[in-house]
């Protein structure tokens, strides 16, 4: 997750995406914003439930306040009684489908947005206004779209487990 070293267009999106401003917080300073332990988040980030905004110049993963909140919940589905071995296995399975879903992602986005951009425009100062508005705009739409989407299929998948009788059959 490290910010490669891009040159023009693309460039300037790196830099919007890997602002320390926006990732305020290395792994010791993400567990005291959040109450825990370095080693739990680290057991954390190995099963693939918490990855870094970005890795700076000097090779220090950095955690943003969107991370610190992600964390929070996944400390509170601990304290509502679900077991850190379970919430881990769940992880790694998750990891696989939304890196998956992350790569198609991009490719689209490269194809249908980063292409053309770079196709049209004038220069390349023009080029990387476009790419960092469009990843402005697209990005909180991705995360809404997708956290929509999740809650339906959560819901939708308790609803029909606690209408099935405890073999798996439907209740009568």
């Amino acid at each position: 997750m490290r910010t490669p070293d891009l040159d023009g267009p693309d460039a300037a999106l790196a830099r919007a995406v890997a602002d320390d401003r926006d990732a305020p917080h290395d792994l010791g300073g993400l567990a005291a914003e959040v109450g825990t332990s370095v080693a739990l988040l680290e057991a954390v980030g190995r099963a693939g439930l918490l990855l870094p905004h970005h890795v700076d110049a000097d090779g220090t993963a950095r955690y943003s306040a969107a991370d610190a909140d992600a964390v929070r919940a996944g400390l509170e589905l601990l304290e509502a009684g679900l077991p850190l071995a379970e919430l881990l296995e769940l992880a790694g399975p998750t990891d696989e489908a939304v890196a998956a879903i992350a790569d198609r992602a991009v490719e689209a986005f490269l194809r249908f947005v980063r292409d053309p951009v770079l196709g049209t425009a004038p220069d390349d100062d023009e080029a990387g206004r476009r790419l960092v508005a469009a990843y402005d705009r697209m990005l909180p739409a991705v995360e809404r779209l997708v956290t929509h989407h999740l809650r339906r299929r959560l819901v939708a998948a308790a609803v029909a487990r606690m209408a099935a009788g405890t073999d798996g059959t439907p209740a009568p």
